[in-house]
């Protein structure tokens, strides 16, 4: 009955949902015979993978307007995003963050195969747009693989490399546009690709929806910046050099509404650095591959002193070092045998007014994947991690062993059923340990979050239309949750539970030469147990991704639409409004963005982006953080 359904969508002929944007001059691509490497660490294509894996290029970014990676993930990769503003940013404390498959904080974010996550919250927004190749994402466990964290999947920012192409080439583009201004150089040649970009963002006042009762936290944003700068360095045939640098600076004045009119009494000055260094050794020939990693963050607030309240000055400071070498061992009827080994190296400091705190622990894990036919048609991956934590300052050792089953069954050459098992899990923070205020105690029993991932699926692809339809469940246990003790501070403990049971369709089809298609649709439903035993809602039960997409000759329209529905409870509770309780749900979000573009020469093109175009106050988080108001930008690029 299931396979009628899914092949009755495939044969209708009146879709009208958008798919992913092209240039006017060439023809789209989104075929499942794209070649991916995250999902099982070898080069396979989409369709012969037995995960629910995505490709996202950089065609589809840079014709759907997207601003950065989290922008482009969130909308074309159909996952949940926990975020205080639509770009998704990084700002101080307040780290954005993909919720795949609804759980938070369970997203590893890798660039190149390194990963590139801090404090357990995965950014997204590290590197200039016009540097990235592609995305790949895999949705599932994938702890065997990579670690910690990986418990709803991995995203993979892969960067442009250098190629041999005798000459220097790039572009060089700049925006306007009544909520933001942009600036930026790309610049290609045999053994470097380099990108630089800078952004100025217009102050949103009235950030935070007020509370029904007309009370709750003001928040308006002030000067914010952003500064990206991203280096690939060929040192030779196999190896690769990579440096990235960004810079974000915002201003927060805050305060509370009182009868639904915000009275500010606060204002911090907010500036984080990120640099990443990374070295890539990839031979295909024999089979060995290496990523040496060192990410650093560096985190200052600053407190306006004329303002009638302040918090203490502080600072974070921390770094992730992770060693990742792999041979893989090609045998007989294409089976072949991945062996790895894995080292990570955690540090992080934080200075609160005269409060010193610090934290660091190691990590050491070994892996292998072994992937084998019995016959033509069926295919099996049989994996397993041993993973080794050391004892730190404030948690103790750990040892974890994650196995995994894959498994494909070819019907046809445009046909596979697949399903996909595995155990993943995820360590406290590193920071969890120590925060802001004295308001937090330290819980040294914390114990990691674990839990199984369980889907089975199907994918089609006839060179016209494509279809992934899966059915996932997720069960995690010793949950991270915040608590308060008798004397009123807060504790992170493990009681919670959580789960998710859902099924995702992703569906594109070309109507012609000029039109293309596709629909996005997640129905699941996370829950999370309470404090009191209960089961209550995590993050939205349905997720919907709509759109049309026409290309002719120098002309590009693209019209999408996202939407969050079925939503859970807003974070109402003293801090908010009145109430002492989670008083109502989330209103359904409904974000619709349209981009035109064209390209009057081979060098020169306009485009013109339109977003929130209903002019909606949706809700971007539980907090209430709200969407930016309804903006537009207007971009040139000149090629050279």
């Amino acid at each position: 009955m299931v396979k009628v359904v899914l092949m009755g969508l495939l044969t209708s002929t009146n879709v009208i949902w958008g798919g992913t944007l092209v240039h006017a001059e060439e023809p789209q691509k989104f075929l499942l015979d794209e070649m991916i490497v995250t999902a099982t660490r070898s080069e396979k294509s989409l369709l012969d993978t037995p995960a629910n894996a995505q490709v996202i290029t950089a065609k589809d970014i840079e014709n759907g307007g997207f601003t950065n990676a989290f922008e482009a993930v969130k909308n074309l990769g159909q996952v949940n995003v926990h975020t205080y503003q639509d770009d998704g940013g990084d700002y101080g404390g307040m780290m954005s963050r993909i919720r795949m498959r609804g759980i938070d904080n369970g997203t590893l974010v890798l660039v190149n195969g390194n990963p590139s996550t801090y404090m357990n919250n995965a950014t997204l927004d590290n590197i200039p747009i016009d540097q990235i190749e592609r995305i790949e994402i895999v949705k599932g466990a994938g702890s065997v693989l990579y670690g910690p964290q990986a418990m709803g999947g991995v995203v993979n920012i892969i960067t442009k490399r250098p190629e041999k192409i005798g000459k220097v080439r790039g572009n060089v583009y700049g925006g306007i546009g009544n909520i933001k201004r942009d600036a930026g150089v790309n610049i290609q040649t045999d053994i470097m690709n380099i990108g630089f970009k800078e952004s100025w963002n217009k102050d949103v006042n009235d950030a935070v929806l007020p509370g029904t009762t007309g009370l709750g936290t003001a928040i308006n944003f002030k000067d914010k910046k952003n500064q990206q700068l991203y280096l690939d360095l060929s040192l030779g045939k196999d190896l690769t050099f990579s440096y990235g640098r960004t810079k974000n600076s915002i201003k927060y004045e805050s305060g509370n509404y009182k009868n639904f009119i915000p009275e500010m009494d606060k204002l911090g000055d907010f500036d984080t650095t990120y640099n990443n260094y990374s070295l890539f050794y990839n031979n295909d020939r024999n089979g060995w591959r290496a990523v040496l990693g060192y990410n650093k963050i560096d985190k200052e607030n600053i407190y306006d002193k004329s303002y009638p309240k302040q918090s203490s000055d502080g600072s974070y400071s921390g770094y992730n070092m992770n060693l990742d070498v792999q041979k893989k061992f090609d045998l007989k009827n294409n089976d072949f045998w991945i062996v790895g080994a894995n080292f990570v190296k955690e540090s992080m400091e934080n200075i609160s007014g005269s409060k010193f705190n610090e934290n660091g622990r190691k990590s050491y894990s070994l892996y292998q994947s072994y992937d084998f036919h019995p016959t033509d048609r069926l295919e099996f991956i049989i994996g397993l991690r041993e993973y080794y934590l050391s004892k730190s300052a404030y948690q103790n050792s750990d040892f974890q062993l994650l196995p995994q089953v894959q498994g494909l069954y070819k019907i046809n050459e445009n046909s596979n059923y697949y399903f996909n098992v595995g155990k993943s899990f995820e360590m406290p923070s590193i920071s969890s340990a120590f925060y802001y205020s004295d308001d937090y105690v330290i819980n040294t029993n914390l114990k990691p979050q674990s839990g199984w991932s369980y889907e089975v699926g199907y994918k089609y692809d006839d060179n016209h239309r494509t279809l992934n339809a899966d059915i996932f469940y997720m069960t995690v246990k010793d949950k991270f949750y915040w608590d308060k003790n008798s004397d009123g501070s807060n504790i992170m403990k493990n009681r919670d539970k959580w789960k998710n049971l859902g099924l995702e369709i992703s569906y594109k089809q070309k109507l012609n030469e000029n039109f293309d298609a596709s629909l996005g649709l997640t129905v699941q439903n996370p829950v999370a147990k309470s404090i009191n035993g209960s089961w209550v809602q995590d993050t939205s039960k349905y997720i919907i991704n709509l759109g049309t997409n026409y290309h002719k000759n120098k002309f590009m329209a693209d019209m999408r639409i996202f939407s969050y529905l079925g939503r859970e409870n807003a974070f109402y509770n003293r801090e908010h409004t009145s109430s002492n309780t989670k008083d109502h749900k989330l209103k359904n979000s409904l974000d619709l963005t349209v981009t035109l573009s064209y390209n009057p020469t081979k060098f020169d093109s306009f485009k013109l982006i339109g977003r929130n175009l209903l002019d909606r106050e949706d809700a971007l988080n539980n907090y209430e953080y709200r969407t930016t108001p309804i903006n537009y930008s207007l971009i040139y690029e000149r090629n050279f």
